[in-house]
């Protein structure tokens, strides 16, 4: 039972305000002028996306940011992931280079066959300016096709000489944070990284 001054039911005899009916979110007679935003790709932030960039450039510049960030795709010859010899059809590099968070995630942990290395680091600051589609296909989010494999591969920079490379494959769904204009993403540290000198693993 409504006390007739609103729509609200009376509740155990408390006085009616005579407040009207609330209007949802966005619905006809809403005064907050709730929308959505009509084209994000003129959006303010996405405009500042290119200044972000060229900030993070400077990081790169002035050597802080002593390593590069590959997406690479191999192509094994037997058509089947791990089966015969694999070859690189693709090698695209972050730019500018992202941030490399967390990196005491990775551990030693030893075997048989020697020390390797377990856990997860965060790449952050992937620029804002890739698209959904792009930064999935860069990170491997979508499914490669039949015999092809990727993943992430960080190089420490040239100032140490010729330096290992270092193999991730991206954990979970890269996440656009627009507030600090980036894509970021966790990695996974793998196995079998390449050689030095840019070479897959050998047959199996």
């Amino acid at each position: 039972m409504s006390c007739g001054g609103c729509a609200v039911p009376s509740c155990s005899g408390s006085p009616c305000l005579g407040n009207p009916r609330l209007v949802e979110p966005g619905e006809p007679g809403d005064t907050s002028g709730a929308r959505p935003l009509a084209n994000p790709s003129c959006s303010l932030v996405e405009s500042l996306g290119v200044v972000a960039d060229s900030l993070r450039q400077i990081f790169t510049d002035v050597g802080l940011r002593p390593y590069r960030v590959h997406s690479v795709v191999y192509r094994w010859s037997g058509g089947e992931v791990g089966r015969g010899t694999a070859t690189v059809v693709s090698d695209r590099e972050f730019l500018p280079t992202p941030k490399l968070n967390d990196t005491a995630g990775i551990a030693g942990e030893l075997r048989s066959s020697g020390l390797v290395e377990r856990g997860t680091v965060r790449l952050e600051q992937i620029s804002p300016r890739y698209t959904e589609d792009e930064v999935r296909l860069l990170l491997h989010d979508y499914p490669l096709p039949r015999g092809d494999q990727g993943f992430i591969e960080v190089r420490v920079d040239a100032r140490d000489g010729s330096t290992e490379r270092r193999r991730f494959i991206v954990r979970g769904v890269p996440y656009r944070d627009a507030q600090r204009f980036e894509w970021r993403a966790s990695l996974l540290r793998q196995d079998e990284d390449r050689t030095r000198s840019g070479a897959p693993p050998g047959p199996r």
